[in-house]
């Protein structure tokens, strides 16, 4: 039995091989790095050549097309298609609102998210959605996507969770719930059969950034709170986690 880290960037993190070793201590043996721009996907798939632990997800972040011009966007776009055999899934990907202000930010990111769910479904390959101050929208167009969806830390009002659970979808779960109860109370609605664990890593928690290994900390305490071993939890979210990505 062991657990996965299905949501992090670990190009962004120092010290891998102390690293790995750290997460392999905790239980942690596969950890998936998800990428945001042209950059990270170059280096996360130098890092899961390297590294037999590390998979990686390519894909273009919404908050970072903002930032893009139409030739760093398409060729950043035929990089992810030329090197997709590297790809576990395609990600992170969606919509951002927080970010994305006027009509015209808001439909370069959707326009990016939709060419992105295409090359997914082209592929047969699952999809890591971001969806920030847009969950409803993002589902919107999901509705129309035929793979395998991962929500990540998906915040959504309540009544969305069951919705995209009675598609199929997964939720993957990450420190926010050892340090904000509504999030927790959230999380606890989400199916065992639909649950990842995520780190987000290296996103800080009260000033302290997240590595892989507290995806056990993540696993302890949904474990407690939905009154179910912690053996249960892990060997169900192990086994999403490999039947999603393929590992």
């Amino acid at each position: 039995m062991y657990l996965v880290d299905v949501h992090c960037h670990i190009e962004m993190l120092e010290n891998l091989e102390e690293l790995i070793a750290e997460s392999l201590a905790n239980g942690i043996k596969k950890i998936i790095s998800s990428s945001v721009d042209l950059t990270s996907m170059e280096q996360n798939i130098e890092i899961s050549q390297k590294f037999s632990e590390i998979k990686c997800c390519l894909g273009l972040h919404p908050s970072n097309v903002l930032s893009m011009n139409s030739k760093e966007i398409f060729n950043a776009i035929e990089l992810l298609k030329t090197n997709i055999n590297y790809a576990t899934a395609i990600g992170e990907i969606g919509i951002d609102f927080k970010h994305a202000k006027t009509d015209l930010e808001k439909q370069k990111q959707i326009k990016v998210y939709k060419e992105q769910l295409l090359i997914a479904e082209e592929n047969s390959l699952p999809v890591v959605i971001h969806s920030r101050y847009a969950e409803k929208k993002s589902l919107e167009i999901l509705f129309e996507f035929s793979g395998k969806v991962l929500l990540h830390w998906f915040d959504g009002s309540q009544n969305l969770f069951p919705k995209a659970a009675a598609k199929n979808y997964f939720f993957s779960v990450g420190p926010a719930v050892l340090f904000n109860q509504e999030y927790l109370q959230k999380a606890l609605l989400i199916p065992l059969d639909n649950l990842m664990l995520e780190t987000d890593s290296p996103v800080e928690f009260n000033g302290i950034k997240a590595k892989p290994f507290w995806v056990k900390k993540v696993a302890e305490k949904l474990a407690a709170e939905k009154n179910i071993s912690f053996e249960e939890l892990a060997e169900k979210t192990t086994k999403n986690a490999e039947e999603f990505f393929g590992i």
